[in-house]
């Protein structure tokens, strides 16, 4: 049986419940049980980092879930990654192209994230729209290339929007259970490998 880290980047505060990011979570974990073994980690109930290390070599692909905050991961997760990552686990420097020496090869990576910009404004031809015509992939692109320089490859992202004005939770529920069911109830450790990385499942 293959395994897959889950991990949860919600923030709990005054403005930001977390509840949305739990629920897909749960979601996640509910789905895909039955085919794989899980492994979780939700990052603002403390972790120690030899642990997670260890659950990353023991998974076959890793899902990230969190909202994102001012267009990056919240601090905790960011924190998280600069904690866990650590050279000569997940990566090491070697004399070939920049970028070559990820320690994570043959696992794949997928995000949920979820937004408050509804999903009219990524992928706008207007050239005044507020990301300038940019997809959601564009404004991802530290996170996706943090995992890359790792080895990881990528899987289709899932993104929710326009949850803090108009939420959807059930509807956006629904597609993630399809999206997990397309992308991993058929998983192996050869598909997918050739996913374009443009290609985000947001509607």
């Amino acid at each position: 049986m293959n395994t897959l880290l889950l991990i949860l980047g919600k923030e709990t505060n005054e403005f930001a419940k977390g509840a949305y990011n739990q629920g897909l979570f749960e979601t996640a974990v509910a789905t895909l049980s039955d085919r794989y073994k899980i492994l979780t980690t939700t990052v603002e109930d403390d972790y120690e980092v030899q642990e997670e290390i260890a659950k990353f070599k023991q998974a076959d692909a890793v899902i990230f879930q969190y909202p994102v905050y001012w267009f990056m991961m919240p601090p905790s997760l960011k924190q998280y990654i600069d904690n866990v990552y650590a050279y000569g686990e997940f990566f090491a420097f070697t004399p070939g192209e920049y970028g070559s020496g990820g320690l994570m090869k043959g696992k794949k990576f997928m995000l949920s994230t979820t937004w408050n910009a509804p999903t009219e404004v990524f992928n706008n031809e207007n050239p005044n729209s507020f990301f300038g015509g940019r997809s959601q992939e564009d404004v991802l692109l530290p996170m996706r290339k943090s995992q890359e320089y790792c080895g990881l490859e990528e899987l289709t992202h899932f993104s929710c929007h326009n949850v803090i004005k108009n939420p959807q939770f059930e509807s956006d529920k629904e597609r993630y259970i399809h999206h997990l069911t397309k992308v991993f109830l058929d998983f192996n450790s050869s598909q997918n490998a050739d996913v374009p990385q443009s290609i985000i499942s947001s509607h």
